[in-house]
């Protein structure tokens, strides 16, 4: 899909260094405890990548993947069966925000939820961020429930 000069494409094992450069920016304060090996992260990227219900989108200009978001697709008993889409792990280069990157980003994860019969996209954003959160509501995003996390770690 191509917008604004990126190319929203689906993620490649070639792009790993670079979606972990990202992942940093999006965990500034802790990555630390995030971080595993890079043979981990490429032993998980290719079982996802196998996995029809695992998205991971990057958005590319000039050779540089600048953002990137992850759309998990969940069958699951209800709403007559149809499935519904979660969107993770999204998070622009710093040097590329208010660009258009995220809108292009979430535009394909729109479209992609939308072509596996989804009946809703959701994402979950940290309470503190809320330049974020500004952001999906300029999208059409509706805050419609309350979240809530239990950390198992």
């Amino acid at each position: 899909m191509k917008t604004a000069g990126e190319l929203v494409r689906i993620a490649r094992e070639s792009d790993l260094a670079a979606l972990d450069a990202l992942y940093r920016e999006l965990h500034l304060d802790s990555y630390a405890r995030f971080a595993v090996p890079r043979a981990r992260m490429r032993a998980a990227f290719r079982r996802l990548a196998r996995d029809r219900n695992h998205r991971i989108l990057v958005a590319e200009r000039a050779r540089r993947i600048i953002g990137t978001a992850h759309v998990i697709v969940v069958p699951h008993l209800g709403h007559g069966l149809k499935p519904l889409a979660i969107v993770e792990n999204v998070v622009v280069a710093a040097d590329s925000r208010s660009s258009g990157v995220g809108q292009a980003l979430m535009a394909a994860a729109t479209a992609l939820a939308r072509r596996r019969g989804c009946y809703k996209l959701a994402l979950t954003s940290n309470l503190r961020r809320m330049r974020a959160h500004k952001f999906y509501e300029r999208l059409g995003w509706r805050r419609t429930h309350y979240g809530y996390s239990l950390g198992i770690e």
